[in-house]
């Protein structure tokens, strides 16, 4: 997938490219390439085992998940103990949260900012074809903006 590293894990995020200025953190796209992953582990049962338990650390939903999970190796164990750290404490819980209350505040002030907009467009008369192109609205939510009584 990406030839140009031997890393399986990549973690890519929106930045201007001239800048290198972050736009936001809230989009976030990581990548997992099993092959280099195999090779990093070995192609053995036991490396396989390996890659199989992090990605069930990654997905888990549970304490109890993860407990299981760190008895498997003595660094998922740390990784186990550390995210369960992380996850008690208080104040770096509030702090998160808070975080993404802002987040998701903004995403809705943002979405109700380009309704309003394709709102005001539709009323000009442009087609829903055009707002849907000119504020990146699906045609299906510009069309059921249309037909809503505001």
């Amino acid at each position: 997938m990406i030839k140009q590293s031997e890393k399986f894990h990549h973690q890519f995020g929106l930045y201007d490219i001239e800048s290198k200025v972050l736009l936001t953190d809230i989009l976030e796209i990581h990548t997992l390439e099993i092959p280099k992953a195999r090779k990093m582990f070995g192609n053995t049962d036991d490396g396989k085992e390996q890659l199989l338990n992090w990605m069930k650390f990654l997905d888990a939903k549970t304490e109890e998940e993860l407990n299981v999970l760190a008895q498997k190796s003595p660094a998922m164990k740390k990784a186990t103990m550390r995210l369960l750290e992380l996850s008690a404490d208080e104040k770096a819980r509030q702090l998160y949260e808070a975080r993404l209350k802002e987040q998701r505040d903004n995403y809705a002030r943002e979405k109700g900012t380009v309704l309003a907009i394709a709102k005001n467009f539709l009323d000009m008369g442009m087609s829903v074809d055009d707002v849907s192109i000119g504020t990146g609205l699906s045609y299906e939510d510009v069309k059921s903006l249309q037909n809503a009584d505001y």
